[in-house]
């Protein structure tokens, strides 16, 4: 398999939280030797400081230079500034979500990890998700994506604005070298792969939370949060629409894309016997002891 070109830019995988990163980070993976990736998460001894995405790009700084010289991909939940501190040319790339989801996501994940940095916040206080919202222990649950890609760590619960919002745009035109959607996985991957050349982008979904364990939120409760992420929703419908321009653009993406699914469902076939499988074995081994 042919690896990225060392003299490409460095690849910064802006992870922003419960938007399918676990399976991002496996396609991207994949186009690296292994020398070339570093996992910032990994470099992190304290697990409870992994999801302070804010202070990532200070603590990549502190690394000595060649450290932050050497890799060809960085993976991080991290905002956006990380790529000041790389000296060389890089790019973003990222996945947003649907807010809503994203939140109803973010609030589930919390209650199932009891080493979640507020973990005790939520689930320990029992907190419903409307007080999960009302009372801003998450900033990611208060316009999580547009605070990351606006590269903010200053503004409070409640204090996203229509500048961050634009900034959080510009940003995405000047360095987001690829920009997919969860909802859209499918195409936005067919657009990675012209985008940078990459082959081997084939996957099957990881850390998917089961669906349907919990009653859907009352209507208010929606609304509620709908109305904190009106700015995530405006920069989600902002980047679906710079999609489908994208693609309209492209004369191949229709016939790439059908050889994509073509060949996704031949490669989900091996998957689960190579991956899925092993690691439900693995889990129930885990689980009896």
């Amino acid at each position: 398999m042919t690896k990225a070109d060392p003299n490409d830019p460095t690849v910064i995988f802006l992870h922003i939280g419960k938007t399918a990163g676990s399976t991002m980070r496996r396609i991207l993976r994949r186009q690296f030797s292994q020398g070339q990736v570093l996992d910032l998460t990994q470099k992190i001894p304290d697990p409870k400081y992994r999801l302070r995405r804010e202070g990532m790009p200070d603590l990549f700084a502190e690394m000595p230079e060649a450290d932050r010289a050497r890799p060809r991909l960085i993976m991080a939940h991290t905002i956006y500034g990380l790529h000041e501190h790389v000296p060389r040319p890089s790019t973003y790339v990222t996945l947003l979500r649907d807010p809503v989801k994203l939140v109803i996501s973010l609030y589930g994940f919390i209650l199932r990890r009891p080493g979640h940095r507020i973990y005790g916040e939520v689930a320990g206080a029992e907190l419903s998700l409307e007080e999960f919202m009302r009372t801003g222990v998450s900033l990611e649950a208060d316009n999580s994506q547009v605070r990351a890609l606006a590269g903010d760590h200053t503004a409070g619960f409640g204090e996203v604005d229509d500048a961050m919002l634009e900034r959080a745009k510009a940003h995405i035109e000047e360095r987001v070298g690829w920009l997919g959607f969860v909802e859209r996985f499918d195409d936005g991957l067919v657009m990675l792969q012209r985008r940078f050349g990459w082959t081997n982008i084939y996957y099957i979904p990881v850390n998917v939370a089961a669906s349907g364990s919990r009653q859907p939120p009352d209507p208010e409760v929606l609304e509620l949060i709908r109305q904190q992420n009106r700015y995530d929703i405006e920069l989600y419908r902002w980047a679906n629409e710079r999609m489908d321009r994208m693609i309209g653009e492209d004369p191949g993406f229709a016939a790439a894309r059908e050889r994509f699914l073509r060949l996704n469902r031949l490669y989900r076939v091996w998957g689960h016997l190579s991956y899925t499988l092993p690691r439900k074995v693995h889990d129930r081994v885990v689980a009896s002891k």
